[in-house]
């Protein structure tokens, strides 16, 4: 979320080694945090493709339905940012925290998704200053997890279908450039090893009736990629070429237009009343 710095492999890695060593301050506990956004997309597929990297550390934390239950206490995650060195990144704000690591600033921030409170922060039981920004969309997320490795540090991370169904959502209710090119990144390589993987593993997690705003917004977000000359695929192309793909731009604007409609088409057959 932070423009601090470029989004590149090299900021990718100094977002892992800061995320490393807060899993390290935290010990047993980090298995509470969740880590989604653009550190996942190059652990969820196996591609020489070059993905554009990111500049920041997005953590989800699921407060579930009663975020203020007295034996919710988040003062061990503020005392592990801070044995981090971790500071917050601007007064009164306390879902952004930033680090130095080699000289160079580090973002870290706190997600969550509840009913109530949207695009607000919300205060943590427990914590002086840590909040969580409350987003509309990266639920999903929490349901598709599996266990991952970041600079020998355990982490619990989005897996593919938690991963596209929250930016899916999250590119069709903010279309954000960064979000259009996650999205479209991980369902292009997706599609070169397994065209099913993708809509299978998003169906697992949403269901089109109980979840129909959200099914609905990663439909839409598969919209923005209708054609090679469509908002979507020319950022993917345009993002792609810039992060070292040899590929021709049309070319890569093409791959996204068709591993998109693909996946779209999956959904949208599991799910026929959202043609309604």
């Amino acid at each position: 979320m932070s423009d601090a710095t470029p989004r590149d492999h090299a900021a990718r890695a100094l977002a892992e080694d800061a995320l490393a060593a807060l899993l390290s301050a935290a010990g047993s506990r980090s298995s509470q945090l969740l880590l989604i956004g653009g550190l996942v997309p190059e652990y969820l597929v196996e591609t020489d493709e070059p993905h554009q990297g990111t500049n920041d550390v997005d953590l989800l934390l699921d407060l579930g339905f009663e975020y203020d239950r007295d034996e919710d206490d988040y003062g061990w995650l503020e005392r592990a940012l801070l044995s981090a060195g971790f500071v917050p990144a601007s007064p009164n704000v306390g879902w952004r925290w930033i680090t130095d690591v080699r000289g160079h600033p580090v973002l870290v921030e706190f997600l969550t998704d509840v009913a109530d409170n949207l695009d607000r922060e919300i205060a943590l039981r427990g914590a002086t200053v840590l909040g969580v920004k409350n987003l509309r969309g990266p639920g999903p997320a929490l349901r598709d997890a599996h266990e991952a490795r970041v600079l020998g540090q355990s982490v619990r991370m989005t897996d593919i279908g938690g991963y596209l169904a929250a930016k899916g959502a999250a590119a069709y209710w903010r279309r954000a450039e960064k979000d259009l090119y996650d999205f479209a990144w991980v369902l292009v390589n997706a599609a070169r090893t397994d065209p099913d993987r993708a809509a299978s593993a998003v169906l697992a997690v949403l269901d089109p009736t109980t979840d129909r705003d959200r099914f609905s917004a990663v439909l839409g977000a598969c919209a923005l990629f209708d054609s090679a000359d469509s908002r979507g695929a020319r950022v993917f192309a345009a993002t792609a070429v810039a992060a070292g793909s040899p590929l021709d731009p049309l070319a890569l604007a093409l791959d996204a237009v068709l591993a998109v409609r693909l996946f779209a088409a999956e959904l949208a057959t599991a799910a026929p009343s959202q043609r309604d």
